[in-house]
């Protein structure tokens, strides 16, 4: 009897024992939560009280012509950019992902996984649509905009922020080509609202009378369309399998990594590598020249397999024209370099292979200095074209005559491609040099250095150019550009 009231006692201790960790872990998460919204209220409330004093501001000082059609521009510039990137992020890590233990262990059961993964789809949907409307709420304060239309504006980009999500997960899904066409009509309609503003086409909201009947209608019409998405994502989120959620779990730890290094080059490798292994195998081509053209030949194969890295180059060119729109000035030069320097990236695929793999340059039969400068040749062919097409843009916002423009747009393609070259032929971390002493351990002499690659050309090759736009500051950053490439082309 002894025996068991000890073990009585010992039971009742361990229960005792269970139910304070248990208090004692739901009060500190009572604890986090109340610091985290403690913490959000207080920042939120000074980044409410800065936006609300700029646009008192603004209202006050900024009354030239210039001045009030930026104001006018920004808030669609910064509502299009939401949703560009909202649905670039939604169809790069699939709305609906799962960690690699969950992916291998609870999806591969031939069960129902709506339960699963509908909250996962729900959540990532409500982070867009708050998200963004926060950007777009901001940027109409800044623009001016009275209650009605920030409103309207601010509720349609997080509708829309949504509808991007669940046409991504349609895709995700398995939904074809329907969700495939849909997906790029969504794109095409952002690049569409950006030519809108580089032509000047956008609607001026009417002053504080509100919104007319006609303007509510569209955005009940906005949200309806995108109400029928998210049911129709939601119906079939249960279809998805492991080898659909599982890649956009495994890539966030891969860039995570990636980013600890503060090595920008090893993200694109990671981005680059779950690309291509999310491809079945490709079609082989024989034939095509030999030699050093052999390799330009492999670059046009790889771009007629995925031409939407010409076409995301081709889609950016509006962005100058709608900078230009809004009087960005010379600034017009350094956002079309920076532009072409970010959309020419992915035809860099090639030299990128060449450099992070020395034994596949060593058994090309023709120097390594040869092998980078015919994979140059596509790129480079690209970007001029890119800064060719740009010369308009640079017309309106420099002011020159028709020809120093083609110039100076030749120059800014130049400029983006020693930017880009300079960028995807970074070294990674060198841990055989000295190291710096750090808290967090040695850390290589060039590793912070790796964070600015790229940008610093960029930077370097344009200042001559942003100083002096001319024929003469056009000619020196021409000069800069291409004696980098020559150094970074010819370097072992």
């Amino acid at each position: 009897m002894t025996g068991t009231a000890e073990v009585r006692d010992l039971r009742g201790d361990i229960r005792h024992w269970r139910r304070g960790r248990i208090d004692t872990k739901i009060i500190e998460a009572l604890g986090d939560a109340y610091v985290a919204v403690f913490a959000s209220l207080m920042l939120g409330s000074m980044v409410v009280s800065v936006i609300v004093n700029l646009r008192l501001v603004s209202d006050e000082r900024c009354t030239v012509g210039g001045c009030q059609e930026a104001r006018t521009v920004m808030p669609w510039l910064v509502g299009l950019t939401a949703l560009a990137v909202v649905l670039a992020l939604a169809r790069l890590f699939g709305p609906v992902f799962v960690s690699p233990a969950v992916g291998s262990w609870l999806l591969s059961a031939p069960v129902d996984r709506s339960a699963l993964l509908r909250p996962r789809l729900l959540w990532t949907c409500a982070i867009a649509a708050v998200l963004s409307s926060l950007l777009a709420a901001a940027a109409t304060t800044l623009g001016g905009f009275t209650v009605d239309p920030l409103l309207a504006f601010s509720g349609s980009v997080a509708v829309l922020a949504v509808a991007g999500v669940c046409l991504a997960a349609l895709s995700q899904a398995g939904g074809g080509l329907d969700a495939r066409l849909l997906t790029w009509t969504v794109a095409l309609l952002v690049w569409a609202g950006l030519l809108a503003v580089a032509l000047d086409r956008v609607p001026a909201w009417p002053a504080p009378t509100g919104l007319p009947a006609g303007a509510w209608i569209a955005v009940a019409v906005v949200v309806l369309l995108s109400v029928a998405v998210l049911v129709r994502a939601v119906r079939r989120v249960g279809r998805l399998g492991r080898h659909d959620v599982s890649p956009g779990g495994s890539l966030a730890p891969g860039l995570s990594g990636a980013l600890a290094t503060l090595d920008l080059a090893l993200v694109y490798d990671v981005l680059l590598a779950h690309r291509w292994n999310s491809h079945d195998a490709v079609r082989s081509r024989r034939g095509g020249p030999s030699g050093q053209a052999a390799l330009v030949w492999c670059d046009l194969s790889r771009l007629r397999r995925s031409p939407q890295a010409l076409v995301i180059l081709a889609g950016v060119v509006v962005i100058p024209y709608a900078a230009e729109a809004a009087g960005a000035g010379r600034v017009v030069l350094l956002l079309t370099a920076l532009c072409g320097f970010l959309a020419g990236l992915p035809l860099l695929a090639g030299l990128r292979v060449v450099t992070r793999t020395p034994s596949l340059a060593r058994a090309m039969p023709f120097p390594v200095s040869s092998t980078r400068k015919s994979t140059l040749v596509v790129p480079g062919a690209a970007m001029v074209g890119f800064g060719l097409a740009t010369f308009p843009a640079l017309h309106g916002a420099v002011g020159v005559s028709w020809a120093d423009s083609v110039v100076l747009a030749l120059t800014i393609g130049a400029c983006a491609l020693a930017g880009a070259v300079r960028w995807v032929t970074g070294r990674p971390p060198d841990y055989a040099k000295p190291l710096v002493s750090t808290p967090a351990g040695g850390v290589p002499t060039n590793l912070y250095g790796s964070i600015i690659r790229g940008f610093d050309i960029l930077l370097l090759s344009t200042v001559p150019v942003l100083f002096s736009p001319s024929v003469t500051g056009a000619l020196v950053s021409l000069m800069v550009a291409f004696g980098v490439l020559s150094y970074l082309v010819g370097r072992e």
